[in-house]
């Protein structure tokens, strides 16, 4: 099976601890950027060297008070896996109190805090992303955001397993196999739901769904095979103009689509993991010099923040250089998929 990954990912990982600066551990005539220090963090996390890694993005967060929120959520859950119950919810109440943050079904089904709920502060977290969703869903149409809760949590949380299940069974194994089946067979079931919406009153706006519930259809859609994605390319195409679907979405959902139609990508957001090295590699790619260019216009953060995640340099020229083996590479690929069918 050819997986492919979204570099702008939803998913809120796991990924951070403690307090102490670190300045003392770089040159003191360059500082390192934020950008540095949350790949070198979360380095440091996929290595379980949760100590270490806290002390970086500590200070990335101290660099960058309006840091995003999936940079903020992972510091709340490496001091939840290091037992550092303070730090954690100190960065918690920030995700709740300023960014709002509500997702209650994530929160309570996230093993990574496991050692946060017998805390007080841990009902007086819950209570206030309650409220948070009361005030932001108050004029939602409750029916079609209670559906599109559960299909948003059922579509990842299966997927927030992935790695997890990789350590303990290796990829390609039999176990990976039939995880991977469970996952496309839940995706089937949520497809047959959002497509009953999208067939019969379009693309909901966010007045009526919100952020969340765009999300969650975009999720549905991205997810789907190529017949499905042509079907509902004009529906999310009008979904972003109108606004109801971010332009980081859509850049996501515009590169899997070229891909899958023997193009190349236009905003990097679309990796592969390589079977042999187990490393993954970023997708053929239109005009690399000026994604970067592109990638701002959609509101999308550069190549090189948005790779740390996978501990990955982006190196233009190298890039370049590679780019026509990727491409016969994908090519290939493709012919053993279409040949297995």
């Amino acid at each position: 099976m050819k997986y492919r990954l979204d570099a702008a990912t939803l998913l809120l990982c796991f990924s951070i601890f403690l307090i102490a600066p670190i300045s003392k551990c770089h040159s003191q005539k360059t500082l390192p950027s934020y950008s540095e220090l949350i790949r070198q963090g979360w380095k440091l996390c996929l290595n379980k060297e949760y100590t270490t890694a806290a002390k970086y993005y500590e200070e990335a967060l101290n660099l960058q008070k309006n840091a995003p929120l999936r940079d903020r959520y992972n510091a709340v859950c490496i001091n939840a896996l290091a037992n550092n119950k303070d730090a954690a919810y100190r960065h918690l109440f920030v995700v709740v109190n300023d960014l709002k943050w509500y997702d209650t079904k994530h929160l309570k089904n996230d093993t990574d805090l496991i050692n946060l709920r017998d805390d007080p502060r841990w009902m007086e977290v819950l209570n206030i992303m309650a409220q948070n969703k009361q005030k932001i869903e108050q004029n939602f149409d409750p029916t079609m955001v209670g559906l599109l809760d559960s299909i948003y949590f059922d579509d990842q949380q299966s997927r927030s397993q992935i790695r997890s299940m990789e350590e303990q069974y290796g990829r390609g194994s039999k176990e990976m196999d039939e995880f991977w089946k469970s996952i496309l067979r839940k995706d089937s079931i949520n497809l047959i739901k959002v497509s009953r919406i999208l067939d019969s009153q379009g693309w909901p706006s966010k007045e009526k769904i919100g952020e969340r519930g765009a999300s969650t259809l975009f999720l549905v859609v991205q997810h789907a095979n190529l017949a499905t994605q042509q079907k509902y390319l004009n529906l999310v195409t009008q979904a972003m103009q109108k606004g109801d679907l971010s332009k980081k979405q859509y850049a996501m959902f515009y590169d899997r689509l070229a891909l899958r139609t023997g193009k190349k990508q236009m905003y990097g957001t679309q990796l592969a993991m390589d079977k042999d090295s187990n490393k993954p590699y970023i997708l053929p790619l239109e005009d690399p010099r000026h994604v970067d260019k592109r990638r701002k216009a959609m509101g999308l953060n550069s190549m090189q923040d948005n790779l740390n995640r996978w501990d990955i340099t982006w190196d233009v020229d190298a890039y370049i250089q590679l780019l026509p083996s990727l491409v016969a590479k994908e090519r290939e690929l493709d012919k053993q998929v279409k040949k297995n069918k």
